[in-house]
């Protein structure tokens, strides 16, 4: 869908086609009621669209209203994290090319950083710096990136790969697949976790172990 409604596009005619035509549109559905929308999304990456580029959508986004919670430092290192940091970015996934200032900059404005283990390993990238991030206090999602390529959906081996390919603990995998998941999407004050006043969204099995 993306590619069809850019085909033929520059980069920078996107973006304005995006900032100018399409933000203004959602705007309106939005203002009927027909749709809800929470975070805007830009994969920032080389042959997408460039930092600048990226921080002019995501900088329409929040003056509709919207959270921001964007794609960047996937397959190069462009500063995007940097960016993100400095825009109060809610979350911003994968990081496999975060540089040291990116995850201070992430940190220090409270950014989820969304980890997506099965891209990794399935696109033979390089693993982001978990440990890195987690010794600065940066908060650490997990997700599976589930599209074409990266078919999975299975969250335990999301959990299992975190803790073998980026030195995880347990516990810190339980926590990024759960509750900093939840706070990725601005929903941990009700979802994330086992806690009265809650969303209770498990199931109780009755079985020997």
């Amino acid at each position: 869908m993306l590619m069809y409604l850019f085909r033929g596009m520059t980069s920078d005619e996107a973006t304005d086609k995006i900032i100018n035509q399409q933000i203004p549109q959602l705007k309106q559905a939005m203002d009927r009621g027909e749709v809800t929308v929470d975070n805007i999304d830009v994969f920032c990456e080389k042959g997408v669209f460039s930092v600048d580029q990226t921080r002019q959508i995501l900088k329409a986004g929040v003056d509709l209203g919207l959270a921001i919670n964007f794609h960047g430092e996937e397959l190069n290192y462009l500063g995007s994290a940097e960016m993100g940091g400095d825009l109060g970015a809610r979350a911003m996934s994968h990081l496999e090319e975060i540089s040291d200032a990116g995850i201070h900059a992430l940190a220090k404005a409270g950014t989820v950083g969304v980890i997506l283990p099965t891209t990794a390993y399935i696109l033979r990238l390089k693993p982001p710096p978990v440990r890195k991030m987690i010794d600065s206090n940066m908060a650490v999602a997990l997700g599976t990136d589930f599209n074409p390529n990266a078919f999975c959906l299975s969250m335990p081996l999301v959990m299992h790969l975190a803790c073998v390919n980026l030195q995880m603990t347990l516990t810190e995998s339980l926590v990024a697949a759960t509750l900093n998941a939840a706070a990725s999407l601005g929903l941990s004050k009700t979802h994330g976790s086992l806690e009265v006043g809650k969303k209770a969204d498990l199931i109780i099995i009755n079985a020997p172990r």
